[in-house]
Formats: C-alpha cells, sequence, structure tokens
C-alpha cells in the first residue's frame, strides 16, 4: 500500500513526463486526481510561473478539489492563485472577456442561464409562428445545445441529420435565437466555448511578430506552457478543439478513462480520447491500473463487462485489498422482491454497524426507484434521491395527480392552477392572475371563476382558451365514471396534451418523463390489484400519504438511491445494482446500435467498480416495468462475470448467446430449485415455479408478448415503428408510436406484430 502522499511507478511516470503529448488512462478509483495536483506542483517546483500553467475540467466541485490539493502540495512555496484552475466554461468566459468584439460582443456581455435561455427561445418560437404543443423551447434548445458541442453553426445544421419537419424548425430558430442573443449584447453557456474557439481559428499571427503580439487571441495561444485537463473522456468535438488549440505550443497532458464514457447522450465524444494519439504526434500512454477502492473479485468481474468492448484502448484493474467477498448475483419474483430482499439486507447491514453513508442502490432510469422508494421507506430507513427527486415529487407525476385530484375536488386552487396551462395551452400568467383575483373577490374558488371567465375580464381569444380547459375536464370527470382507474389515467395523460407534449421533444429528458408516466400507471395497476374495489380517493390518499412520509430524515444518516450516471465519481463501502436484464440494463432503446451498446456496457462498468467492498446484482423473473410486467430475460453483462468470482442466490440462469449463443438454453442445464439466502430475509422467494426453467416464464399479459418503451414493431399502415408508450390493455390498448420519419401515431396494439 502507497502512504497518503507517495505515488506508485505508473503515477510518478505519469507526473514526470515531459517534452511531449500525454494521454493518462486513469482506471477507476486509480488516483487521477493525486497524479493531476502532484504534476501541476512538481511543474511549479522547477519554476514555471504560475499562470503559464492551465488545469480544465468539467464542475466547479472538482476545480475547487484541485486547486485546494495543490495548495496543500505547495505548501505556501509558490503564488497558486496565479494558477489557471476551472471548468471549460469558467474559462473561456475568462478568455471571452479579454476579447469579445471578435465575436460581436462587448466586454460587459450577459451570460444567459436556462431559464433566460427558455425564455428567449420561447419568444423565438412565437415569432416563428411554431405550434407550441409541438415544439418546446426546451426540446429546439437540447438540438442547438447538440449543434454547439459539434461546433455546428445554423448553417451546418444538416450534419445533425435531424429529420423534417423538425430539421428546418430548429434551423430558423437556431438563427433567429442567435441574432436576438448579440443584439442583446449575451451569450449561453455553449457560446462561450463555441466563441473562444472561433476566436482561435481566427488567431492567425502574421508575419511580423510583433503586430501578431497585439492580437490578445494569439498571445493567448503562446500564453501557456503546460495544459493538463481531466476527464478527458467526457469532451465533446468543441471542447477537444478549444484544448488543441489553447495548448499549441504547451505541453498537453490529458487524463481520464476511455471506458468510462457514458455520457454521449450529452454530446460526449469518446472518439476525442480514443483518437488522442493519432492527432498528437509522439504522445506517450501511461496506464494507472492499481486500483485502491476495489477487492480483486469486484475488478475482475468489471473488467470481464467491459472488456467486452471493441472500441477501448485496454487496460486491466488490479489491487492489493485481497480477493474480498464474491459477487452477489441475486433472482427474485418480481420487482417488490427485489425491493423488499436490498431494503431487509441493508437494514441487517446497518444493524451491524455499516454508516448509511456508505451504502447505494443503483437502478438504470430514474422511473425504477418507485418501489425501490417504497421498500425502503417500509422498512424505516431514510434514502436520499441522489442527482433526482422521489418519484411522486417528479414534476409529471405530480401534475398528472393534480389532473386526478381536480376531477375529484375541483375546489383545490393549488390544482386547479398547477394544471391550467401544462402542458402550455396558451392560458398564461396574466390571465391566471386575473382568475385568481376575482375569485378572491368574490370568495369563490379558482374552478368556479374559470366557469364565467369574462366575469373575471378576460378578452375573448382568453375567455375561448379557458373555456377549452373546462370543457376538457367537465368531459374527463363525465368518462371518470365508466372507466377503471388506470385506464382512466391513461386518459387523462392524453387529452391533456401531456403525452403529445413529451413525445413531440426528443430529448433524454422527456423520455424519462414518458417513462415515469408509464411507471405512475403500473402504479395504479398495482393499487388495483392489491384493492379490486380501490376508488380514486382512496388511491389519491395512499399517494399523498406515502408522499408526506417520504422524508430524507437525518441527512447524515440516509442511504443513496440513485440512477447509474449520477454515481460516476462516486464510491460506497456496500453497493447494490438492480434491474439486471435485457431491455432494462441494458436498456430497450440501446439493443440494435452498436454504438450505444458499447456506452451502455461502460455504464455498467461504471456500476461495479463504485463499490469498495459488498456488490449484489439483482434480477428479476418477471417486472412490472412503465405500466408493463415484461419477461425478465438475464442482462447480457451477467454472462460476462467469470464463475469464480461470484456467489449465485436463486436460480441459475442460462447465459450465452450474444457473442456466444445468448438466450439458447443448454441440453445440459440444470432445472432451477427455490432458494433462500442464509444471510437475508426468509420471506423472499427466488423463483416463481420450481418446475418453470427461467427462460419459459411466461408474462401475465394476456397478449402474450411484453410491451416495453423503445420495441420495434411493424404496422401494416405505416411500416416499422419505434413504441413510446400506451394506454389502455387488452384488445384496447392503444400504441404510441414514433415512425420512421419522426412522426408519431397511434394504433391499436392489436395491429402491430413485433419484430
Amino acid at each position: 500500500m502507497q502512504t497518503p502522499m507517495s505515488l506508485n511507478p505508473a503515477q510518478q511516470a505519469a507526473v514526470d513526463h515531459r517534452g511531449g503529448p500525454l494521454l493518462v488512462l486513469a482506471g477507476a478509483g486509480t488516483g487521477k486526481t493525486r497524479v493531476i495536483t502532484h504534476r501541476v506542483a512538481a511543474l511549479l517546483d522547477e519554476g514555471v510561473p504560475p499562470w503559464r500553467i492551465l488545469a480544465v475540467t468539467f464542475t466547479n466541485k472538482a476545480a475547487k478539489e484541485m486547486r485546494e490539493r495543490i495548495d496543500v502540495l505547495c505548501e505556501g512555496r509558490h503564488e497558486t492563485k496565479e494558477l489557471w484552475v476551472g471548468t471549460f466554461h469558467s474559462i473561456c468566459a475568462r478568455i471571452l472577456r479579454r476579447n469579445p468584439e471578435g465575436v460581436g460582443l462587448s466586454s460587459h456581455y450577459a451570460i444567459y442561464d436556462t431559464s433566460d435561455q427558455r425564455s428567449l427561445m420561447k419568444q423565438v418560437l412565437a415569432d416563428l409562428g411554431v405550434p407550441d404543443r409541438l415544439y418546446t423551447p426546451k426540446g429546439v434548445l437540447g438540438h442547438i445545445d447538440r449543434a454547439k458541442n459539434q461546433g455546428l453553426r445554423p448553417s451546418e445544421m444538416d450534419a445533425l441529420q435531424i429529420l423534417e419537419p423538425v430539421a428546418t424548425v430548429v434551423r430558423n430558430a437556431y438563427t433567429r435565437y442567435q441574432d436576438k442573443l448579440k443584439a442583446a449584447d449575451a451569450c449561453d453557456f455553449g457560446d462561450l466555448i463555441l466563441h473562444v474557439v472561433t476566436l482561435l481559428r481566427n488567431a492567425v499571427k502574421p508575419s511580423d511578430s510583433q503586430l501578431g503580439d497585439l492580437d490578445p487571441m494569439v498571445r493567448m495561444t503562446t500564453r501557456f506552457t503546460h495544459v493538463v485537463v481531466d476527464e478527458f473522456q467526457d469532451t465533446n468535438p468543441v471542447q477537444a478543439e478549444f484544448v488543441d488549440r489553447i495548448s499549441r505550443n504547451a505541453e498537453l497532458c490529458v487524463v481520464g478513462d476511455d471506458d468510462q464514457s457514458i455520457y454521449g447522450w450529452r454530446g460526449a465524444d469518446v472518439d476525442q480520447i480514443l483518437r488522442f494519439a493519432d492527432r498528437h504526434d509522439g504522445a506517450e500512454v501511461v496506464r494507472l491500473e492499481q486500483n485502491y477502492r476495489s477487492t480483486m473479485n469486484i475488478l475482475e468481474c468489471s473488467d470481464a463487462v467491459i472488456r467486452k468492448n471493441a472500441g477501448r484502448l485496454g487496460k486491466k484493474l488490479w489491487s492489493d485489498l485481497g480477493q474480498g467477498d464474491p459477487v452477489q448475483l441475486v433472482r427474485l419474483g418480481d420487482e417488490r422482491d427485489e425491493g423488499r430482499l436490498i431494503a431487509q439486507d441493508i437494514y441487517a447491514a446497518i444493524e451491524n454497524g455499516t454508516d448509511p453513508e456508505e451504502i447505494a442502490v443503483f437502478y438504470r432510469t430514474h422511473a425504477m426507484s418507485r418501489v425501490l422508494e417504497d421498500e425502503v421507506r417500509r422498512m424505516g430507513l431514510s434514502c436520499r434521491i441522489v442527482g433526482g427527486v422521489a418519484f411522486y415529487e417528479r414534476q409529471e407525476v405530480k401534475d398528472t395527480l393534480a389532473y386526478l385530484s381536480v376531477l375529484r375536488n375541483s375546489s383545490s386552487d393549488a390544482h386547479v392552477s398547477r394544471i391550467i396551462n401544462r402542458p402550455a395551452r396558451g392560458i398564461g400568467n396574466t390571465t391566471q392572475t386575473r382568475l385568481a383575483d376575482a375569485a378572491a373577490k368574490d370568495g369563490k374558488s379558482l374552478w368556479e371563476a374559470l366557469l364565467d371567465p369574462e366575469a373575471a375580464g378576460l378578452k375573448k381569444a382568453a375567455a375561448r382558451k379557458v373555456r377549452a380547459f373546462v370543457t376538457m375536464m367537465q368531459n374527463l370527470r363525465d368518462e371518470m365514471h365508466e372507466l377503471p382507474l388506470d385506464e382512466l389515467l391513461a386518459r387523462v395523460v392524453e387529452v391533456s396534451g401531456y403525452r403529445e407534449m413529451l413525445v413531440s421533444d426528443d430529448s433524454e429528458e422527456a423520455q424519462a418523463r414518458l417513462e415515469n408516466l408509464q411507471e405512475l400507471q403500473g402504479n395504479v395497476m398495482e393499487f388495483l390489484q392489491e384493492r379490486p374495489d380501490g376508488t380514486l380517493d382512496e388511491y389519491l390518499e395512499l399517494v399523498s400519504l406515502v408522499g408526506g412520509e417520504r422524508s430524507e430524515g437525518d441527512a447524515t444518516r440516509a442511504i443513496n438511491l440513485m440512477t447509474v450516471h449520477s454515481a460516476k465519481g462516486l464510491e460506497f463501502e456496500r453497493v447494490y445494482v438492480t434491474g439486471m436484464e435485457e431491455r432494462v440494463f441494458p436498456h430497450a432503446r440501446v439493443l440494435d446500435d452498436p454504438v450505444q451498446m458499447e456506452e451502455e456496457r461502460r455504464l455498467a462498468y461504471v456500476a461495479l467498480t463504485r463499490a469498495k467492498r459488498h456488490l449484489t446484482l439483482t434480477m428479476a423473473a418477471r417486472r412490472r416495468i412503465y405500466g408493463q410486467t415484461q419477461v425478465g430475460t438475464p442482462s447480457r453483462f451477467l454472462g460476462d462475470l467469470p464463475r469464480e468470482c461470484i456467489h449465485r442466490v436463486g436460480d441459475e440462469p442460462a447465459y450465452g448467446g450474444h457473442g456466444g449463443g445468448y438466450g439458447r438454453r443448454s441440453a445440459h442445464r440444470p432445472q432451477p430449485t427455490r432458494k433462500q439466502a442464509e444471510s437475508w430475509q426468509n420471506d423472499i422467494e427466488y423463483d416463481v415455479d420450481p418446475d418453470i426453467p427461467f427462460d419459459d416464464i411466461p408474462t401475465d399479459e394476456p397478449e402474450g408478448v411484453p410491451i416495453y418503451v423503445g420495441m420495434l414493431v411493424r404496422t401494416r399502415t405505416f411500416g416499422d415503428a419505434e413504441v413510446i408508450g400506451w394506454s389502455g390493455s387488452g384488445t384496447k390498448m392503444k400504441l404510441q408510436l414514433r415512425l420512421s420519419n419522426r412522426e408519431v401515431k397511434t394504433v391499436l396494439a392489436s395491429f402491430v406484430e413485433p419484430l
């Protein structure tokens, strides 16, 4: 073991390297921050002026930690305040302040935050006459952000291959948006980097060096003699170009891990690190492979998963912490069993002295947190939702529940005001204020004011929109008595326009919100299974009580629930990775895309390498997710795990196929038997039926085929399509489909067949 301030040979080699470009491949838990800070401190000790060193990272927290650790290492020997240490955005903002005229800004330019950007885009879309039910400011800004991440201007948008008519709308909006930003003497976050790259592209030094020195951007390209970049695997093309141009006359050292590149959906491009040596002649590669976090069983399993990726530079982590406990692989009946087992095991671990802060439960998507939250709470444990919001507190969930509440109690002003313009239906703040004032003046509820909008002083156009909302709600109330609760919820999401709003927003976040609504429908169906005669009032009461109990408790004594994406950079003594099934993890959306599947495999690698000593992977024979039950086919990642490093609890599923006949049952495969974990509560059954092989467990759905978001189907009229949502059940089930031209259609499920 190294002492706190010592370096192992590979770390020392990275710190000492001089004379050319350097790529430090830093595996998970190998001490990359130590290498960066020691390298900067060593450069200062060698006499390099602090103002000639640039260190770039991605978050303010990481930049702050980096500077603090450099200060400790230097022990007051150097003026570390003169170091350029910061995020890409903060460094570029600092550079842009020195030469804003080059991109048409003043030295006092404003930086628009997310709220400012959306307000401006709302004006742009209104100017263009774009229907707000089809194109949201957030969705259009997402496309523009993708363009800026790749260094593309409006005239170059074709490179994104956005389908029509979205492409034309985005291109026109991008052009007008930039014009409005310029007129306001402002830029957004994407502009900070793109503007600086533009200035650096134009910073051509003339033959007269003295004149050249007058150009601040030319001086900027010669200012730094050493540039260090952290988390290089997360850079997008425009960030990578900034690094290359700003380090034109400097020694460049980039630190990162290609195996942890998991933000492709944000614009990160793993090729930037994979092709680093190709773009920088004479680049040396130093691999940090000694891991100081995890035991060997965990590392062997992590390596087995990631080495299946073709697009990687290659390394193998090792540790001197010993083999440690085997990785637990647990198969359960359904997601309730999964949540209950995890909650019980966590409870036992805490009783035995484990700090709750050192326990984390991971899931692939936010929608999966609902059952886990419920079961953890039932065990009396406090939990923290890291990087997200508790299920019943999520905007789309609260909005939908508010619709249901208004159907039962229109006197609830809070619920009426929440949904009156969500999704947007042209009932703006001014209209809402007049209605609220009229209601208060007459001692009425807000709903009563809506019934007579003219009395509130609304003009004809505003009154017409209010009446349309009232009519919609009254029609839903009429249907409420005829429909089962789960179908009523689906009807609300459809008729209100909520589903259409999310479907038209072609972003990862909108997709996650759709999944949350499908999960809410599953929650209602679960409620009806437990209480066949349950009413809407009883359901709303139950949800309200659940939400009221959802306290994070003592912040220092809470376990951590999070998506795997939120877990990057963190580490925990005890980790549970849930939903290890095909179409869950890996996600259904990536199954037919080799590039996305490689990123999904990197995501699994990140999940496994967060664990220090105890790692448990769970899977379910059946899982009700997004409102549907699907058969739990084992994740291909489980089939990669070395048998000598794992301990199976429950039926041993068949693996293979993806690269070895995945999904095909061996003729010699033993029949499953009912097992129970000795160390866990004995009310969990690890098999649904001891006489049914795992691969043959049927779905509960009468259709016989599990439906899931991202599923590919073939229609008789529209050709192949992707499932993005559904409503109803049985013969009345309707599917929302995204066609190959990105158009959305709703068809009966009986008219499609799975591909």
